[in-house]
């Protein structure tokens, strides 16, 4: 699942170049995937018979405003703050850096568990492999790119800050009350959706924009798979297996997205990226070895 996961999200960065290559703004592609990939799984959730939550508790396993509250709150900080915070920083940095300040969500991730959760505690083998995938991702984009750590301060600060974004989603998603995987995560995707209506309206005037018809397959691609498919799929991986084992397909994604740019734009990849490879499979595994 975590390999399928990394496959799918690692798409996103070759049809996310085709997508704004071709008329397609950063803020309208975010909207547009948003609002398919949630249109999506509220369908299919309704095809299973999943309910939504109700705002009473009475005769409701999961109801009430509160949780509406924690699913819009959870709609902010896993989706429509983190795209803008990290398309905005990554103005100001290269996106070698961004890839590597991304890496540090497992990190964060599994010292915000330790911290929030009662079965996600840190372990000596836990550290060691997010160490080691860590370095993984530092050899896949270059050790040249942290040369950059440090300038541009303030687009690296909003990096890191959707970057903590996505690691308080991660942690808090996982203590939701049990409701059906593609209810939940449409309910998020379109509770997000509506925050960054406004936003998208003022900013980009959709009315005016023309992109091509490879834009809008791009768009397409991005909604249904690394949108709606991607996110059910990361978000029933953090049911089974934690968020902690979950957020490590931020090493994977630059791999597989070395891979998909291959076949999109012929881009070969030098032999750091199988040194890069090992370390970050090792650092998958390590967590997952048990005592004998």
């Amino acid at each position: 699942m975590l390999l399928s996961l990394a496959l799918v999200w690692g798409s996103s960065f070759l049809f996310i170049k085709v997508a704004v290559s071709n008329g397609m703004p950063p803020l309208s592609l975010a909207t547009a995937r948003i609002a398919i990939g949630a249109a999506i799984l509220l369908t299919v959730a309704r095809l299973r018979g999943q309910s939504w939550p109700s705002w009473s508790r009475s005769g409701a396993e999961s109801g009430g405003a509160g949780i509406w509250l924690r699913l819009t709150f959870l709609g902010i900080i896993g989706n429509s703050l983190p795209f803008f915070l990290i398309g905005w920083g990554e103005q100001f940095t290269t996106s070698q850096l961004a890839a590597i300040l991304m890496a540090t969500i497992p990190l964060l991730v599994l010292i915000l568990a330790h911290v929030m959760t009662h079965d996600e505690k840190l372990t000596g083998p836990k550290i060691m492999g997010v160490m080691c995938g860590f370095a993984g991702v530092v050899v896949l984009v270059g050790v040249d790119a942290l040369k950059g750590l440090g300038a541009q301060v303030i687009g690296q600060i909003a990096i890191l800050g959707g970057c903590l974004s996505y690691t308080f989603y991660g942690v808090n998603a996982r203590r939701l009350p049990q409701m059906g995987a593609e209810m939940t995560v449409g309910i998020i995707l379109a509770l997000g959706l509506l925050t960054m209506l406004p936003v998208w309206l003022y900013v980009d005037r959709p009315w005016e924009l023309a992109p091509s018809g490879s834009a809008w397959f791009a768009v397409l691609w991005l909604g249904l798979l690394s949108t709606a498919f991607g996110n059910w799929l990361f978000f029933t991986l953090m049911r089974r297996s934690g968020a902690s084992f979950a957020a490590t397909n931020n090493f994977l994604v630059p791999v597989m997205g070395l891979g998909w740019g291959f076949f999109g734009y012929h881009e070969v990849p030098g032999a750091n990226a199988l040194v890069a490879l090992v370390l970050i499979l090792v650092g998958l595994a390590l967590p997952r070895l048990r005592r004998r």
